[in-house]
């Protein structure tokens, strides 16, 4: 089948990016495969349960679907940046979709290698996809509209990452069976490459040397992280986009223990918690849109990791004060009263993560060139997802030896003196977050 001619999408300047045809289409893509791999994670996590009843295989899917981040993220950074983005794509989806086919014959224990080899073929194909995805975006719409692009990118990834994983994959799997449910993302992922292919997309295959031998990948690889180092701002950016990533791991990590033993309700009711949380990220995701200027980029990031840092230091002292205080005022106070508070604080830490994460992506987009975009994405990526490891190996430990509300209320307390410093040397110290000074008080960037 072939392509529509790869002429330049119209790019309005006056209209919201979804009336941008080939943004519609790429954000159609994003939402149905996003949702679908969250939707696998879940469906793979009762496989490995059905199949083995062991916990240490659904440890193994985790760390299959981890592993790839961690390993690959920089280096999916140099290929995109020398590949053809739709090409990326295209074969991105088509390769996951070969993955979960895998799924579909396995239902005895000794079978389950195949599973975790799937898993990671898997993850490993979607470290190209959103490096190459983030660098297209830039090219199909104005820059005037790229922080409602990065808004609703963010939006969708988290409704995705919450929808596809509590409830849609609970729904498929409940009505139509967990073989069922891996032959309709087989499907999905087909047709999400078929409308990839079709997509006008201007080519942006970076100029190289022929021949990607590993001397000229490792030149590139340290290229790419010489721009980031270069350019101070950049790498706090990641910085703080990976302390986002890494409070939401430690969230699911403690979560559990932290529901049943500080408020009282069942472990697996954390969807209390994290629910509101979901929610209030949108929120956050429609007032960055609003409120966003090309010159409070960096303030709104430093507002964020406050926010989050506030919050997670709430949850630590949230038991304690209100103990304090029934004692006080001579009265008990109701777990229901305490459960409403802690909602209250995951909400702050939703909205406020908003704020990270999509001002932090907008800041990468616009301060990399085309031909190296897609490594300082894959940085990110990979930086954010290697961050995840330190809530699951260290805070869990660290909670169980020192005490849980002890553990989160130093990593509160860490977050929020990150964001007040890092606010604290934007404003005196402009020249290192990429800005110039107009006039005595106020900035503009470079």
């Amino acid at each position: 089948m072939s392509a529509v001619a790869p002429e330049l999408p119209s790019r309005t300047r006056s209209s919201h990016p979804l009336t941008n045809r080939a943004f519609l289409a790429l954000w159609a893509v994003q939402t149905v495969t996003q949702t679908a791999q969250y939707v696998i994670s879940f469906s793979l996590l009762v496989l490995a349960q059905q199949v083995t009843g062991s916990s240490a295989a659904v440890a193994f899917i985790v760390l299959s679907f981890s592993l790839p981040s961690v390993l690959f993220g920089t280096l999916s950074g140099v290929l995109v940046d020398r590949w053809d983005k739709r090409k990326v794509m295209v074969w991105s989806n088509a390769i996951r979709g070969a993955a979960v086919i895998t799924y579909i014959f396995v239902d005895k224990p000794a079978e389950m290698v195949w599973v975790y080899a799937a898993s990671f073929l898997y993850a490993t194909s979607a470290q190209v996809f959103a490096p190459a995805q983030g660098t297209v975006i830039p090219k199909i719409i104005d820059q005037s509209q790229l922080i409602a692009a990065n808004s609703l990118y963010n939006m969708t990834n988290m409704a995705a990452q919450f929808l596809g994983f509590t409830v849609v994959g609970w729904v498929l799997v409940r009505t139509f069976g967990l073989r069922d449910v891996f032959v309709i993302v087989f499907v999905v992922n087909v047709a999400a490459s078929v409308v990839l292919r079709l997509i006008p997309i201007p080519p942006m295959k970076a100029e190289s040397d022929e021949g990607s031998t590993v001397e000229r990948i490792w030149a590139e690889l340290i290229e790419g992280w010489s721009y980031i180092t270069a350019r101070r701002h950049m790498l706090i950016t990641i910085f703080h986009l990976a302390i986002a990533n890494a409070v939401f791991m430690m969230i699911g990590t403690l979560g559990p223990a932290f529901v049943s033993r500080i408020i009282k309700i069942r472990a697996e009711d954390l969807g209390i918690l994290l629910a509101p949380a979901g929610i209030c990220a949108l929120l956050g995701a429609v007032a960055v849109q609003r409120f966003a200027r090309l010159d409070n980029r960096h303030p709104m990031i430093h507002g964020g990791v406050v926010g989050v840092g506030v919050a997670i230091l709430g949850l630590a002292l949230l038991e304690p004060a209100v103990s304090a205080l029934g004692e006080a005022l001579d009265t008990s106070i109701s777990l229901a009263t305490l459960t409403t508070l802690a909602v209250v604080l995951s909400m702050t830490f939703g909205f406020s993560a908003a704020f990270i994460a999509i001002p932090g992506q907008t800041v990468l987009q616009e301060n990399s060139t085309d031909a190296i975009r897609g490594r300082v994405l894959a940085m990110y990526f990979m930086v954010s997802n290697a961050a995840s490891f330190f809530p699951i190996v260290i805070a869990g430990s660290a909670a169980d030896r020192v005490g849980i509300l002890e553990t989160i209320g130093l990593m509160g307390a860490l977050i929020l003196a990150i964001g007040l410093v890092s606010h604290w040397s934007y404003r005196r110290h402009p020249d290192m977050w990429g800005l110039r000074v107009r006039r005595a008080g106020s900035v503009i960037p470079r």
